[in-house]
């Protein structure tokens, strides 16, 4: 009868290892597809990083240009500008040439 529990108790062993093998099997092919999409995942987010700091960059670079358009349209050169082409202003010393019309 020894001869018989000790067959039996191999057998159950054996099945043992084969569920553990079969188990760990399955983890790692989960492991395996999820550390693929997470790779997905991070290389969209790099080109969308690299988008929106291509946005930034662009928003200062408008920033800078405004700035500047800003301090432009606050000078005394801007201002004789539009006045006189718009406003028809001039200065007193300036001579005013006028084209014939044929």
């Amino acid at each position: 009868m020894s001869n018989k529990r000790r067959v039996r108790k191999r057998k159950k062993t054996s099945t043992g290892k084969i569920y553990v093998a079969v188990i760990m099997l399955f983890m790692i092919g989960v492991m395996t597809f999820q550390m693929v999409n997470l790779y997905r995942k991070n290389q969209e987010y790099k080109k969308t990083e690299d988008m929106l700091e291509a946005q930034v960059e662009e928003a200062k670079q408008k920033q800078e240009q405004l700035k500047q358009e800003e301090e432009y349209v606050g000078s005394d050169e801007y201002i004789e500008k539009e006045a006189s082409e718009k406003l028809g202003l001039t200065h007193d010393n300036w001579i005013i040439f006028k084209e014939k019309e044929n």
